[in-house]
């Protein structure tokens, strides 16, 4: 018995020692090829207040808002001069009801006109920003860059030291300049 636990243990330990030697040579003698690290980086801050797309972007949204807030405070008022007649004329209860539905009607215009300029510049913004990658990626694909880090997040630098050379910024902003040169308000139901 004594003799069949030695054969059994020298079996055993030769079949651990090939398993061993198997899981050597087929994890790690294979050499790791390194592929070297091509960085770039961008400042999207900096894209973002430069870039002639997104102060058209700005501009639009601007311009838009003062037109449609000078739309509703003639409306506003009409409806408080209204508002002074039918006070100092005693206005009665049909005149008061048609009144405040043309309050309710203001109030109502004032939201859709609010959701469609909401829509109207998601849209747009969501074309720059996508527009913006596909300057990135065309970048990338130019240069061979297999990481692009972005130097501004939330306001905050995320990269405190970076050589000028990696900084592409300069280059998306002119890409993007081109491939966005006028930009107008989407048509929104």
């Amino acid at each position: 018995m004594n003799r069949f636990l030695r054969v059994f243990f020298v079996v055993f330990s030769v079949a651990v020692c090939t398993i061993a030697a198997a899981f050597y040579f087929a994890f790690y003698t294979n050499k790791i090829e390194a592929k070297a690290i091509r960085v770039a980086v961008v400042d999207s801050n900096l894209i973002k207040s430069q870039s002639l797309p997104f102060a058209k972007v700005r501009e639009l949204l601007e311009k838009e808002h003062a037109r449609i807030h000078e739309d509703i405070l003639v409306q506003e008022t009409q409806l408080r001069e209204e508002h002074q007649r039918l006070k100092k004329n005693k206005a009665k209860p049909e005149q008061k009801l048609e009144f405040d539905k043309k309050v309710s009607a203001l109030e109502q215009q004032v939201q859709k006109t609010k959701e469609k300029l909401g829509k109207q510049f998601g849209l747009l913004t969501e074309k720059v920003e996508s527009t913006l990658n596909q300057v990135i990626e065309d970048i990338v694909k130019k240069y061979g860059f297999n990481l692009v880090l972005n130097m501004t997040i939330q306001e905050t630098r995320s990269i405190l030291y970076h050589e000028k050379a990696l900084d592409i910024t300069n280059e998306v902003i002119k890409l993007l300049d081109k491939k966005l040169p006028d930009l107008k308000l989407p048509a929104v139901d």
